[in-house]
């Protein structure tokens, strides 16, 4: 039975009860273990909260832009990794919502809020800006036009959720620079012609099952195909909504006070640094209205907010990890894990533009 959906009560108070419940307590395991992330993720979906963007035809919760980051926020606070994996299954349901291929949103967009249906992303190898060719170099992926089907070929090298996710969004380039976006099985074939590496090996989120998937002339249906991009869109995407990550980011930050308050009351250290860094973040948090409603012509001040989200984060996570002191060197201390999760959410979705907003901040502030 699909939850009774309320997004006032959730976003003012349901949500987070139920992450101090269930989530805060268990958050180290969650960091480590692949099985209790993939459990909590499920959990979120027994709530009917793993697509609030969706409409509520489908199961969400029809939240804006605002609301979903408010929503990512309060996820953040108490695991990065169950919020970054739940982003990635939001991103995959958008991606469904816009297509025009109305037998793949009603196959796979009316399970994705209850968790019934789990799918990941991955395209953001279209970021990568043309780099010169060499023998060792690993090919980007590229589709070719078969007969109204596309053969695929190359490499997907970010793809989290294997052994949760059954399947993902992914996106090839073709020869005219359209991406093809299209339903993509996330697990190996015998054929050979699509192969799921082992996770990755990642200092931060190591949970989430990241993984790499090689296509080797592997078929792509129409009747999987989500969507054609033209030549350019993640870019254009990027560069439209260079504020979308900052929910993510707030929730970090503010995992990172309540480590750093933690820490101070445990040593008995009578010092502001928690309540100056508490009021950064709420005239910051004030700020992204105004500078989100801003023209496109607003983009760096719009980067140099996010740049000075960043830095707050990780001034955040830095500060819990000197309060608590030599326990911050324990792999369980909770505050390795929010310093790891802040190391994450630094660089993920990063453009070079994004990148020299941030590096900027931190020469600033030195």
């Amino acid at each position: 039975m699909t939850p009774t959906l309320n997004k006032n009560d959730i976003l003012n108070g349901e949500l987070e009860a139920y992450l101090k419940a269930v989530v805060q307590p268990i958050a180290h395991q969650i960091d480590t273990d692949s099985d209790a992330l993939f459990e909590s993720f499920r959990g979120l979906g027994r709530q009917g909260w793993l697509a609030p963007k969706n409409p509520t035809d489908f199961g969400g919760l029809d939240l804006t832009g605002t609301e979903y980051q408010q929503f990512q926020s309060i996820v953040a606070r108490y695991s990065g990794a169950l919020a970054f994996l739940q982003t990635q299954h939001q991103s995959a349901a958008s991606l469904l919502l816009s297509s025009e291929n109305e037998a793949l949103k009603q196959k796979y967009l009316p399970g994705m809020a209850v968790g019934d249906i789990c799918l990941g992303v991955g395209f953001s190898q279209l970021r990568r800006r043309p780099a010169p060719l060499s023998a060792m170099a690993e090919p980007p992926q590229k589709g070719i036009a078969v007969e109204g089907r596309y053969s695929l070929t190359g490499v997907f090298p970010w793809v989290t959720g294997a052994g949760l996710f059954t399947d993902f969004v992914g996106a090839a380039v073709l020869p005219d620079g359209t991406a093809v976006f299209g339903i993509v099985p996330l697990v190996s074939e015998q054929t050979g012609q699509l192969t799921v590496g082992l996770p990755m090996a990642l200092a931060g989120m190591a949970a989430t099952s990241t993984v790499e998937v090689r296509l080797e002339d592997w078929i792509l249906e129409e009747a999987q195909v989500v969507g054609m991009r033209p030549a350019g869109w993640l870019e254009g995407r990027d560069r439209a909504n260079p504020l979308s990550p900052l929910g993510l980011i707030f929730g970090c930050t503010q995992a990172g006070i309540d480590a750093l308050k933690v820490g101070l009351k445990r040593r008995g250290i009578d010092h502001a640094i928690a309540q100056q860094l508490t009021l950064k973040l709420a005239w910051l948090q004030m700020d992204l209205p105004r500078v989100a409603a801003l023209s496109g012509e607003a983009y760096p001040q719009k980067l140099a907010l996010r740049g000075r989200a960043i830095s707050l984060m990780n001034t955040c996570a830095q500060a819990a990890m000197i309060a608590a002191s030599g326990a911050a060197n324990v792999a369980s201390h909770p505050t390795q894990r929010i310093y790891k999760e802040s190391l994450v959410f630094s660089v993920s979705g990063q453009t070079t533009d994004g990148a020299i907003a941030s590096l900027n901040t931190l020469l600033s502030s030195t």
